[in-house]
């Protein structure tokens, strides 16, 4: 029993003085460096003591070197330089849409006007180079015509355009147009078949004689020119047609708004409401705030007609 009671002593704890552990850092700190200043292999003789890093073995680019030698220079595009924009696609070899019989109508008035101006121009130029002539002091007295009319509102305009009828017709045809795109998005068949509204005099005017439009919206800068199939002609068959079916003209907004309103890209000349389900209030607020604006160009033409009887009196 005693000899199994005595045991050896561990070699767990070790109690060693401060100095002597000391001593024990530095002997093996001064071993290592040792061993790393001098190895007595052959095998690492040749290799340097200085630590090799992998990223020094990447050999740097030539490109940033041949970049600082060359000279910036400013790429000006054939297109930009010719000031050529292409929107959209573009086919190779695609064809020019016709033009309608009246826009080749309208491309000759304006083309005939334009060569007026010039004839005028140059006659006006003679008139300043020749003598002036004496003239008597009632002639030169000219009488100022008072007209309502002008570019943006021509003489074919019953009423007057009001803040409320133009705002009234902007959000009725922004609405409409949503209602249609939806409608096409679903399904592109029966929006066809199930119209909101049509664009175009053309167009208008054949669902008139099919008396299936509601309103009539006609802008109020259309270019009119008198003669066979003209705009002036369409504009009064439209009237004339919308008058026998007691149907509502509107003479609201201008091309460019109507576009605009419709997110078009062309100028819009017309626009035929067929269907307003969805938006029935609008429609009866315009329908009210038209009649203001007939009765106000009534009370406007009344007053200028006085006025000029008044200066003719006068006179």
């Amino acid at each position: 029993m005693e000899r199994s009671l005595q045991t050896k002593p561990s070699d767990k704890f070790k109690i060693i003085d401060q100095l002597t552990y000391e001593k024990i850092q530095q002997n093996s700190s001064t071993a290592n460096t040792g061993a790393n200043a001098s190895i007595r292999n052959a095998k690492y003789k040749r290799k340097s003591g200085v630590p090799s890093d992998l990223l020094n073995l990447v050999k740097p680019s030539n490109v940033a070197k041949k970049k600082s030698h060359l000279k910036l220079k400013r790429v000006i595009d054939t297109a930009v330089k010719n000031g050529l924009k292409h929107r959209g696609k573009q086919r190779e070899n695609g064809r020019k849409k016709k033009k309608s019989r009246l826009k080749k109508r309208i491309l000759r008035h304006r083309e005939s006007e334009e060569k007026q101006e010039q004839r005028i121009n140059e006659f006006e130029d003679v008139l300043q180079q020749l003598t002036t002539l004496t003239i008597s002091p009632k002639q030169s007295e000219v009488t100022p015509k008072r007209s309502i009319h002008s570019n943006r509102f021509c003489d074919y305009c019953d009423n007057c355009t009001t803040t409320q009828l133009v705002q009234l017709t902007d959000q009725l045809l922004r609405e409409l147009n949503h209602f249609q795109r939806r409608a096409y998005a679903i399904h592109e068949l029966k929006a066809k078949a199930h119209r909101r509204f049509v664009i175009g005099f053309r167009e208008v005017q054949s669902f008139l004689r099919i008396k299936k439009i509601k309103l009539v919206l006609i802008a109020t800068d259309c270019d009119p020119f008198a003669g066979q199939a003209g705009l002036n002609q369409s504009i009064a068959s439209i009237k004339a047609l919308c008058k026998d079916q007691q149907i509502p003209v509107a003479f609201a907004l201008q091309r460019r708004q109507m576009a605009y309103a419709l997110y078009k890209k062309a100028l819009i000349g017309c626009v035929g409401i067929i269907n307003y389900d969805g938006s029935q209030a609008l429609f009866s607020q315009l329908l009210a705030a038209l009649k203001e604006a007939q009765n106000a160009y009534l009370w406007l033409v009344q007053q200028t007609n006085k006025g000029t009887k008044e200066i003719e009196e006068y006179q």
